[in-house]
C-alpha cells in the first residue's frame, strides 16, 4: 500500500489521538503534549474488565511486595506521609512549604533580589508608589505621575540582566516537584545519609 501526503492531512473521519502545543511568553517555551481524553464508555469497560478486589491481596504479600504509603496535605507542609504497616514503627516523611521554597531557589532569590533593591534605593521607590486600584482621578493621577517620574531608574534596575534569574527560577520550580517525590518515594538526601554531600 502506498501512502501519499492525503493520508497524512486532517480530515473528518479521522481522530486526533494527540495533541501538541508550543507556547511562548518571549524567553521561555512550554512544550505540551497531550493524549485525547478517554470517553466514558471506554472507561466503564475497563473497570468492568478487571476483577482484582481488596480481598484478593493478603496483608503478608502487600507488606513483602509492596511500600504502602499514606499521604495527606496541610497548610504548613506540602505533604506528611507515613510509610509502611507497622502500627507500632513506621517512617513519616514530610516536605514543608519552607522546604518547597528552598528546592524552588525562590527564598534565596529573594533575599538577594531585596538586598539588591535596597543597595540601588528601589525599596524607597516602590514603598513610596501609591496604588493604582482607585476610583478617584486624583489618587491615580498621583500613582502615574510617581511611575513616570521614577520610570528610568526601574527600567534600569529591572532590565535584561533579570531574565536570567527568571529562567532560573522557572527551572527551579520545574524541578522541585521531582525532588519532593524522590524524597517521598526514596528518601532522598533529607532522609537517606548515603545521598548527601
Amino acid at each position: 500500500m502506498r501512502y501519499g501526503v492525503s493520508h497524512f492531512l486532517w480530515h473528518e473521519q479521522l481522530v486526533p489521538l494527540f495533541g501538541n502545543i508550543a507556547k511562548s511568553d518571549g524567553f521561555c517555551i512550554d512544550f505540551i503534549f497531550y493524549r485525547r481524553a478517554v470517553d466514558e464508555n471506554e472507561d466503564e469497560a475497563l473497570i468492568r474488565n478487571h476483577d482484582l478486589g481488596v480481598n484478593d491481596f493478603s496483608m503478608e504479600e502487600v507488606a513483602q511486595l509492596y511500600r504502602p504509603s499514606f499521604l495527606d496535605s496541610g497548610r504548613k507542609t506540602v505533604y506528611t506521609a507515613a510509610m509502611g504497616l507497622d502500627q507500632n514503627q513506621h517512617e513519616i516523611r514530610r516536605c514543608t512549604t519552607k522546604e518547597y521554597y528552598h528546592l524552588t531557589g525562590s527564598s534565596v532569590y529573594a533575599k538577594k533580589l531585596q538586598q539588591e533593591k535596597d543597595a540601588a534605593g528601589i525599596t524607597a521607590i516602590e514603598s513610596a508608589t501609591p496604588t493604582s486600584k482607585t476610583a478617584r482621578n486624583i489618587s491615580f493621577l498621583r500613582f502615574a505621575d510617581h511611575l513616570l517620574s521614577n520610570m528610568d531608574r526601574l527600567f534600569a534596575f529591572y532590565g535584561f540582566c533579570t531574565a536570567k534569574h527568571r529562567f532560573n527560577l522557572y527551572q527551579g520550580k520545574q524541578r522541585a516537584p521531582e525532588m519532593m517525590v524522590n524524597m517521598l518515594l526514596n528518601g532522598g538526601a533529607k532522609y537517606n545519609r548515603k545521598n548527601r554531600f
